[in-house]
């Protein structure tokens, strides 16, 4: 079998809450209190692959082993009180360390992380609205996602989605 390049994709936005990020405002920075990680996750996906079908792309198979790495990042990011893509002093610090904790053997991979939007519908919209984040949602390469949503003690909710294509 001839080896098959990796890539891995990640986009990174710099979000000061209500200045650079315009989809992030200060009312969307307290989670409903109802709200559930596998229901948040699931409305995520719903949106997300409404989007991808909106542009004709393929819909996205959630994968378990992706929606473990997403639940990693989120639930890393509520500890640490700080949205990023990289968490120096975490256990599992950057996107690749986390697929690999879950022996997800991927061609390609890439994450959107983002914090404060009060639901799934509004970080999808505002995904949608960011281009490199929009470039993940819309990528073509991209057949599997996995889901994850915390909240911090404040109540501030954290949401990551991880993109992959296993390796053949």
């Amino acid at each position: 079998m001839p080896h098959q390049p990796r890539r891995f994709t990640l986009a990174v936005f710099v979000c000061i809450v209500g200045v650079y990020c315009p989809s992030v405002q200060s009312e969307t920075l307290s989670a409903p209190p109802s709200a559930s990680a596998p229901g948040v996750a699931a409305e995520v996906i719903n949106r997300t692959n409404i989007e991808r079908t909106h542009n004709r792309r393929a819909a996205l198979r959630a994968n378990a082993r992706l929606m473990r790495a997403a639940q990693l990042q989120a639930d890393q990011m509520a500890q640490a009180r700080h949205m990023a893509h990289v968490l120096a002093h975490a256990r599992y610090p950057r996107t690749q360390d986390r697929i690999a904790a879950t022996k997800y053997r991927w061609y390609t991979v890439g994450e959107n992380v983002a914090f404060g939007q009060a639901n799934a519908a509004k970080v999808v919209d505002s995904w949608m609205h960011s281009r490199g984040h929009r470039m993940n949602i819309l990528n073509a390469d991209f057949t599997e996602m996995g889901v994850g949503y915390a909240v911090d003690r404040t109540g501030v909710p954290y949401y990551v989605q991880v993109f992959g294509r296993p390796r053949s």
